[in-house]
């Protein structure tokens, strides 16, 4: 399973910057493109997880794996709190 641990600040824009009737350019397009990707790949770490039934663990060994995998997901999608 791949977790990331990368946060990304991004800054708000300058008032009056946005638009959200302007058409977007190549780069916000170009971004969307890479958050897909990278959904997609947490997608498949997600699935992985789920095709585990959890009635079928017998050891803590299993249990604790699965319970490692299914939290590092979860974590990974918690809100953060905000700085001071």
């Amino acid at each position: 399973m791949t977790t990331h641990s990368n946060v990304i600040d991004v800054p708000d824009p300058a008032p009056g910057s946005y638009n959200e009737n302007r058409i977007a350019g190549k780069l916000l397009q170009s971004q969307s493109l890479h958050l897909r990707e990278a959904l997609i790949q947490h997608l498949g770490d997600v699935v992985a997880v789920l095709t585990i039934d959890p009635r079928s663990l017998k050891t803590e060994g299993e249990v604790s794996d699965y319970i490692h995998k299914a939290t590092a997901i979860l974590h990974t999608h918690a809100s953060q709190p905000k700085g001071k």
